[in-house]
């Protein structure tokens, strides 16, 4: 198992950048959120991701809370184990979409 390493200010830079200040996972922007946004390993170290900066994302504390170490879930509606999204290979427009909230 790779190392949690502490990633160098300009590292922090360019992952922001490259989401442009999004949340990978959710969309949501980093400028209207109480928190800073936290560098994610996609692929948890603990199964055995890499600390290379393809393998970290930007993300809000509530997904990176949710997430955790999983690399699946249980979908609810299939019951079939499915690979939770990984912002590198998968489109987000295919797995999520913004609804209006009334």
């Amino acid at each position: 198992m790779a190392k949690r390493r502490k990633f160098a200010a300009l590292d922090k830079a360019l992952v922001r950048r490259r989401a442009q200040g999004l949340c990978e996972y959710c969309q949501s922007p980093e400028d209207f959120e109480s928190d800073t946004f936290e560098l994610e390993h996609i692929i948890p170290l603990a199964r055995n991701g890499s600390n290379e900066l393809d393998n970290i994302a930007l993300s809000c504390s509530g997904c990176n809370n949710r997430k955790g170490i999983k690399i699946t879930s249980i979908d609810p509606i299939t019951l079939d184990n499915v690979s939770l999204f990984h912002p590198r290979q998968d489109s987000w427009q295919d797995h999520f979409e913004w609804s209006v909230m009334r």
